[in-house]
């Protein structure tokens, strides 16, 4: 027999107890590797491929400026000056709107001045973060992304940094940085979103249940109500399954690629109540 609509929301599982369940340690470790791996390209790379555009309107330089404004607003509270909002979705505007005056106060300095600022900045985060004990951190506070924990702004900052290096290997064609061990925790943080930035996006009237799995990743499969707007872990009797590559469809919830185009490359499948699935993945954001 079917479970309720409410058995859908924050379902235990065997790997999560909850959607929001995010570990302080693991977050940590994957912040710190994010931007390791980032280094890793930016250091090696020639001046002229600085000026490369990256993603419309944003050279090299302004995606590197972009991870230090993050982490130097987080720190030092200039980022609250975007305001808090209870609407995650209707925020994102003013986010954006201030990342890009951010950016351009770093994007045209020095490349060695821009690559001490990534180090700089992205080793106070993880100092502080260090210090921010595990309880504190899970508490929901007012935030511009939210009412959010502080761990979750920590686990948005993996899910950002992979996008934006995933643009940086895509303008440089490289092949993607799609290791489980890499992606595995910017799929937990895109688990984590979707209450938060799809969800509300859902059309009115939408109706189903839509489950989401990962070809490449031992996780188990994420489920979202479209009426009652419930999500869990492990949950049965989905309408619609959703399966794909975790890169493939990261880069879709980024708005990199649209799900249409995914599906046709064979990066994702669908199975089901195609009306159900299509109202998932339309919804389908965290930025």
């Amino acid at each position: 027999m079917r479970s309720s609509s409410k058995d859908w929301t924050e379902i235990p599982s065997p790997v999560h107890g909850s959607v929001f369940d995010l570990d302080k340690r693991a977050v940590m470790e994957a912040v710190h590797d994010q931007r390791q791996r980032t280094m890793t390209i930016l250091r090696d790379l020639p001046e002229l491929e600085w000026e490369r555009i990256v993603v419309p309107r944003w050279r090299v330089r302004e995606l590197a400026a972009h991870m230090i404004t993050t982490d130097e607003g987080t720190l030092t509270g200039r980022i609250l000056t975007i305001g808090f909002t209870k609407d995650a979705v209707g925020g994102i505007p003013k986010i954006e709107a201030w990342n890009d005056r951010q950016v351009a106060r770093w994007a045209d300095r020095p490349i060695p001045e821009l690559l001490r600022g990534m180090e700089k900045w992205g080793a106070r985060l993880e100092r502080l973060s260090a210090f921010v004990p595990s309880a504190i951190g899970r508490r929901a506070i007012p935030t511009p992304f939210g009412t959010l924990s502080l761990i979750w702004l920590a686990g948005l900052r993996v899910y950002d940094e992979w996008v934006h290096r995933e643009d940086l290997r895509r303008a440089l064609a490289m092949p993607s940085d799609d290791d489980p061990a890499v992606v595995g925790p910017v799929v937990r943080m895109l688990q984590a979103g979707i209450p938060i930035q799809s969800l509300p996006r859902v059309a009115a009237g939408a109706s189903g249940r839509v489950s989401i799995a990962f070809d490449d990743l031992d996780l188990p499969a994420f489920g979202v109500d479209l009426g009652a707007k419930t999500y869990g872990y492990g949950v049965d009797g989905a309408d619609a399954r959703i399966a794909g590559r975790a890169a493939d469809v990261i880069m879709v919830a980024a708005r990199r690629d649209t799900w249409r185009d995914t599906e046709s490359s064979g990066g994702l499948k669908v199975e089901g109540d195609r009306g159900a699935a299509e109202g998932f993945l339309d919804a389908l954001l965290l930025v």
